[in-house]
């Protein structure tokens, strides 16, 4: 059993860490905190949190927005100051949700629409066939929320997801989506389709695998 510290600026995002270390820790973890960090305030804190998991492993997942170079942000977030070991800092290309969504299947049968509406993975280098991220037009929750919810034939979850401002989340966005993370989310699945969430999926086995200290 490994004690851990989970930081996310939102509920969506903690859940999405819950449930990736749910898959990658099969003998069990114990978060010992969560900490709910405002986008604002996450980068900020991060040297803190760095310095932090001398005494405690700590996973905090970011949304890379549109920055394009995880390791250069990273190294940015952390004043470029070495990365201790148990801290588990990842970059969410564009942000969690794209995570989800690139669970196409699943989350084509969650609203209830067809699949060949969410996007196709593309390159996010051209160098670099291999790093696939599902890349909406614009920022993936609202994506999600006007293009996609809106269009699903399930009424309950169209009003859950459908923010009346069409600018921000709805009230019930969370409690619509923690549900899909718990039960619909395909990991192996999307981890096709998203090569920062491959790598996330991989660290945490790493780190899963290590005796605890």
């Amino acid at each position: 059993m490994k004690d851990v510290i989970i930081v996310g600026e939102d509920p969506v995002t903690r859940h999405v860490i819950k449930k990736l270390l749910q898959v990658t820790c099969p003998e069990g973890f114990n978060i010992i905190r969560e900490d709910p960090v405002r986008g604002s305030e996450v980068k900020k804190l991060t040297p803190n949190y760095n310095a932090l998991a001398a005494s405690f492993p700590i996973i905090l997942l970011a949304d890379l927005d549109n920055n394009n170079c995880p390791p250069t942000e990273q190294a940015a977030w952390l004043n470029n100051q070495p990365k201790h070991p148990h801290f588990i800092f990842r970059f969410a290309v564009d942000e969690a949700e794209s995570w989800l969504l690139a669970d196409r299947r699943g989350f084509a049968h969650f609203l209830g629409i067809d699949e060949t509406i969410i996007p196709e993975p593309t390159p996010l280098r051209l160098k670099e066939p291999y790093n696939l991220e599902i890349r909406p037009p614009y920022k993936t929750s609202l994506f999600m929320m006007r293009e996609l919810a809106s269009i699903s034939p399930k009424a309950e979850l169209k009003r859950q997801l459908t923010p009346l401002d069409r600018t921000s989340k709805s009230s019930e966005y969370n409690l619509a989506m923690l549900p899909f993370i718990d039960l619909h989310w395909n990991v192996q699945t999307a981890i096709e389709n998203s090569y920062s969430l491959q790598k996330m999926v991989r660290r945490l086995q790493e780190w899963c695998t290590q005796p605890a200290n």
